[in-house]
């Protein structure tokens, strides 16, 4: 078998993309991701001239490689800075917390670390079945307050394009068809006390990603979240049809983003205008009371009220 070269440059190849039909090796491959992600933002608009972007950065492939290449590729004027949550998990918390400031200094990025503690719990504290969604719950509060506090414009994730491809599907087949808003590339607030959100990365694989990482040798936490979940049936779903027909992931993702920008407003969820505040901590809510709190008193319920109920940092 003969060996792959690089279509750039003719040296020894590292991958092959048969989505892209090229060959490419460790040194020409950042710029070709480079492209495609400034491409991506261009096209969608995902992100616009002399932004404050706050980059949320876990510590992980994803987020690292979305920190980095928005300061390679920002001929737009942003102005960039990273935003660490410690979850509190123990040990993991503290290696991703240790890879994300190295990246910081690396990048010459300044970071924002924002510590679950201080608003009287942790991760590790709760007893739920489901961490993850007390995780994720946790962490979409803490990026719209913290980038609302520090006046940035828009906060960024590293959702890519297998994230947004399970999570559609599971949600379509689960009949919340009106959730198809949360799909967009850049989804713009709809209050004032609600941040844009913009998912740079939403064409993006996770394998792109990794490569990416791996070629321009970024610190990297490659630990999985001990709460994490042993298997994700979505994404090993997603990831048989990306086997059976190629491309699938990301065609699927750019025509949900289609439909989501077409859709009505009146039609979806969050954007009709009609919202509250949280009565306990002030913060957006569709409820009395948001999400956040809720999660809050049931853990220290759960803990038969021992836990040192904070004030809001």
């Amino acid at each position: 078998m003969r060996d792959v070269r690089c279509d750039k440059c003719g040296k020894p190849a590292v991958t092959t993309f048969r989505t892209y039909r090229i060959s490419l090796c460790e040194a020409c491959y950042p710029r070709f991701y480079e492209a495609l992600v400034r491409r991506s933002i261009k096209r969608h608009c995902i992100l616009r001239e002399n932004e404050r972007v706050l980059i949320a950065v876990s510590g992980g492939k994803d987020s690292v490689a979305l920190a980095h290449v928005l300061k390679k590729i920002n001929d737009f004027n942003w102005s960039l800075e990273m935003l660490h949550i410690n979850l509190g998990t123990g040990e993991y918390s503290d290696r991703a917390e240790k890879v994300v400031k190295e990246l910081s200094e690396m990048i010459e990025m300044p970071l924002l670390t924002v510590n679950l503690a201080d608003f009287g719990f942790t991760i590790k504290d709760a007893r739920m079945r489901k961490r993850c969604a007390a995780c994720g719950t946790a962490k979409r509060y803490i990026m719209n307050r913290t980038a609302r506090m520090h006046g940035f414009d828009v906060v960024v994730t590293g959702h890519t394009s297998d994230d947004i491809a399970a999570f559609a599907l599971k949600n379509i087949v689960g009949g919340n068809i009106s959730w198809i808003l949360k799909f967009k590339p850049r989804a713009e607030s709809f209050a004032e006390s609600v941040v844009t959100k913009a998912r740079p990365l939403f064409e993006r694989t996770e394998e792109e990603n990794r490569l990416y990482v791996s070629a321009e040798n970024l610190p990297l936490l490659e630990d999985r979240c001990p709460f994490a979940p042993h298997r994700d049936d979505w994404k090993d779903i997603v990831r048989e049809i990306e086997r059976r027909k190629t491309g699938f992931t990301q065609n699927f993702v750019r025509g949900i983003a289609k439909l989501a920008s077409e859709a009505s407003s009146e039609e979806t969820i969050g954007e009709r205008g009609v919202c509250g505040v949280c009565s306990v901590c002030g913060e957006v809510s569709s409820s009395d009371v948001c999400a956040f709190c809720k999660l809050r008193a049931r853990i220290v319920r759960d803990a038969g009220g021992k836990m040192w109920r904070r004030m809001m940092p």
